[in-house]
């Protein structure tokens, strides 16, 4: 991966719907370390080879593979193919796809559930044609949203229905089989300790304890790994559950008790910091967009 890392784990987003045609030329991300999106991400392997973590799993990708990454959820990927990463990025809200959906047929299926037992990365395959045709719809949909015209607004919604179906589809009859879990075991069993005790204390000894490791055996592979240290991930997956209540209709105080934080002053400055505008502001224009 390529790029300059910067200091923000959550990756801004242009709007509640964002597709990106990209080729080997433009980085995977701004930051080879973990984030985070409001957003949904569909990522569509159109060439190369990648392996692709989230907090809960991992997954080697190649061409035809398509993952569904949920809002709030963690990821990083490695390319293995230097020459090679064509792909479709796709970012779209929860909002948008709960409009596009009906009562039969829900668009948001495929990214869901993640707040279970299964926590792992939901993936399907395409054929070629399947995926020259996903293509083809995908380059007509940037086109519509990066240079809009008169009809854009209805083209836009056309084609992302046209994809979503067919993904969501797939998904439903013919989801791919397991494979192993690509991510370490000591990182996956320190996230998953995390996830689960996000609001209360957790120290490095205590880690100790419920890993069964040396702390500092663990804090360099998760940093290794993740390009964070432990109190850096767990800042990070804190503001994002704070971001998550916050869209939920949550005040700004109750967002910041029940992420785990005990002070509204350090949550205010360490929130607008990492997001590039204060919880007030992030619930003032989540109303607007309800």
């Amino acid at each position: 991966m390529t790029g300059k890392k910067i200091l923000k784990k959550f990756q801004p987003v242009k709007g509640d719907l964002q597709c990106e045609v990209k080729s080997i030329d433009a980085p995977f991300d701004y930051t080879d370390d973990m984030h985070n999106h409001f957003c949904h991400e569909i990522l569509i392997l159109l060439d190369g080879e990648i392996w692709l973590y989230t907090e809960f799993s991992g997954k080697v990708m190649h061409k035809g593979d398509v993952a569904f990454i949920p809002h709030y959820l963690f990821h990083t990927a490695d390319i293995h193919t230097l020459n090679k990463y064509d792909r479709v990025v796709i970012n779209v809200s929860d909002a948008v796809l709960k409009k596009a959906s009906n009562k039969k047929f829900s668009l948001c299926s495929c990214f869901e559930p993640y707040d279970s037992e299964d926590k792992s990365l939901h993936s399907i395959h395409l054929s070629e044609e399947e995926l020259e045709e996903i293509k083809k719809q995908c380059i007509c949909l940037q086109k519509n949203i990066e240079h809009p015209k008169a009809s854009s607004d209805i083209l836009v919604d056309a084609y992302l229905k046209l994809i979503m179906v067919k993904l969501t589809s797939k998904h439903s009859d013919n989801p791919m089989e397991d494979t192993p879990n690509a991510l370490p075991d000591i990182v996956s069993r320190t996230f998953e300790y995390i996830d689960a005790h996000l609001t209360e204390e957790i120290t490095l000894s205590i880690l100790e304890k419920e890993i069964h490791h040396n702390g500092t055996y663990i804090s360099r592979c998760v940093k290794k790994f993740s390009g964070l240290t432990i109190q850096q991930y767990i800042i990070a997956k804190k503001i994002a559950l704070a971001c998550k209540l916050l869209q939920e209709g949550y005040s700004p105080s109750d967002a910041c008790y029940m992420s785990g934080f005990n002070n509204y002053s350090n949550f205010s400055r360490t929130f607008s910091k990492r997001i590039g505008y204060s919880p007030k502001q992030l619930q003032m224009a989540t109303r607007k967009i309800k």
